[in-house]
This record gives structure tokens, sequence and C-alpha cells, in this order.
């Protein structure tokens, strides 16, 4: 398996890397089905809620602390710009970045850049005080909640948003299986065409800009197993059914966002998200790790291959 040092450097990297689980539109099909609903996206007051807080707590921390390189007004060298000093437009900007907002849990990288990743050793002379990650924590928390609906099974769990999110993250990674990757064509992915960017793994072979795409089955698959925040492209935690009914499903906001250009994506190459032959692989892929899993007894195919 490759190290991915360059490519975790940069995957708060170039404007236009895949990551986008927040801005597209309402589906019709919030989650249901085989995997072909979207992923995040809150709604109602708490969604509101939820970015209230972030316009109020967290993005004067951002532009306190990472306006000076990630400015969408000129990012430094070859970086994101995910810090907007636009009101209106600053949340959707940094929201829609999964490489900055992962699964929003408390190893969601706007909190561990700084204190694990690539950041950490103070190179950039960057830290948050305590109050700043119990604000950060505060945001990413609301936003998970904001993700639960109702749905037909609202019975308690005694989980939390965020502890299902993780528990079924582990679970999926476990339930992946080499095999079945081969099978339904995953590497189809480094093949997919962006108008006038070429195919996917011009940009994304090595894992570059927090997204992974070629045309070789390994390092492929160990990485998207291996790494939450790779597996997220592909695959997301519904909660719209209420925490106790949770599941994975395909990623296809993330795709959506990407693929059409919405915003923070408004620079990546255009491709259609739903008809090409990764997504189809990617549906079989889902398809097969969905069977493995409901044949393991309690959903448990073996121990989680996530190493974060």
């Amino acid at each position: 398996m490759r190290i991915f040092s360059l490519a975790l450097i940069a995957s708060l990297g170039l404007v236009g890397c895949v990551g986008g689980i927040d801005s597209p539109p309402p589906s019709d099909d919030p989650g249901g089905g085989s995997g072909s609903g979207v992923g995040g996206g809150g709604s109602g007051s708490a969604a509101a809620e939820a970015r209230q807080l972030f316009e109020a707590s967290v993005e004067p921390i951002m532009s306190a602390k990472c306006l000076g390189c990630h400015s969408v007004a000129g990012p430094v060298g070859n970086i994101t710009g995910f810090v907007d000093t636009d009101p209106s437009a600053a949340y959707a900007t940094l929201s829609g970045y999964q490489a900055v907002v992962g699964d929003y849990t408390a190893s969601a990288p706007i909190l561990t850049k700084l204190s694990t990743g690539s950041h950490s050793a103070n190179a950039k002379g960057v830290a948050y005080t305590p109050d700043e990650i119990t604000l950060i924590t505060s945001w990413l928390t609301k936003e998970l909640d904001s993700r639960v609906g109702g749905g037909p099974n609202p019975t308690p769990t005694g989980e939390s948003a965020g502890e299902a999110t993780v528990r079924l993250t582990k679970e999926w990674s476990g339930c992946m299986d080499l095999v079945n990757f081969q099978t339904a064509n995953m590497k189809a992915w480094g093949n997919v065409n962006a108008n006038n960017g070429g195919n996917c793994k011009t940009c994304h072979y090595n894992g570059e800009y927090g997204m992974i795409a070629e045309n070789q089955d390994t390092p492929f698959f160990d990485t998207i197993a291996s790494d939450k925040y790779y597996m997220a492209q592909y695959f997301s935690v519904d909660l719209t059914g209420g925490v106790a009914a949770a599941k994975v499903i395909i990623n296809t906001r993330s795709f959506a966002g990407v693929g059409t250009g919405i915003a923070p994506h408004q620079s990546h190459p255009r491709f259609d998200p739903e008809n090409n032959n990764g997504m189809a692989a990617l549906q079989e892929f889902y398809d097969l790790t969905v069977a493995a899993k409901a044949a393991a007894p309690a959903g448990v195919c073996g121990p989680p291959k996530l190493l974060n």
C-alpha cells in the first residue's frame, strides 16, 4: 500500500477537488433504495441553527487562522481557498469541502489538521485555543444532528448521531472486500472523463486533493477501505430516518456537487455525476457490500480496515 503523505498534505487542496456534500439541492430520494439517496445535507430549523452557529462562532476562527493561506480570493500555492470573506458565501464554501468537514465528527479535518495533521508540528504557526476547539466541535455536532430525521424508526438506540456514524463507517470498512471491488470494476473511475479536464486519474491517481480515482485495483481499494476521508467521497451515513435507522449509502451528493460545478466546486471540470461507468461500478460495489454485511453476524463482517 502506498504512503499518501503528499495526498494528505494536499487534502485541503486545489479549488475544484471532490468533496461537496452539502451544496446540491435536495433529492426526491433522501437516502432510500439501494444507496441512491443523497448523503449529508441538513434541513429544517436545526440546519438553520447550524449555519447560524457557524457564522457566529466558526467563521471568525477560520478568518483568523486560515484566511492568510486559504482565501478563495487567492489561496497561497497549490491549496484550496475554502475561506470566503463574503458572509453570504462563507458557509457554503467551507461546508462544501469534504476534505475540510469530513464526517462532522470529532476527527473532522477542520479540527485534526491543527492537532494531528500536517499543521500539527506548528510549522504553520497556527493552533486552536481550547475555546476555539469547543466552538468548532459544537458546530460539527449541530451539523450532524441537523441531518437526523424522525423517519419510520425513531426509537432511541443509546447512540448519538456521531457515534452511529463512526460505528457504521467502521463496520462498512470491515465488509468492503477487494474481490467485490474487482468484480464491480471500480477501477473504471480512473477513466471517467471530465469535460476539458481529462480522466479522473489525471488529477486523482495518487489520492491528490482528498480524492482517489485510478485504473488500478490497488492501492485504490486499500485507500478507500482504510482512510475514512477517502471513503467518504464514495460512501456516507444517511441519518434521515433517525439514528436507529442510520445506514451507509452512496454519496451521490458529493459527485453531484463536483460534477455540476455547485459552489464551492465551480472550477472543477464538468461531468455527468449519474450516468458514467464509475457510478455504475460504485452501485454494484455498494450492492455487493450490502449483501456481505447482511450475511454477516450482527452485520459485522470482520475487523474494521480503517486506520483513522
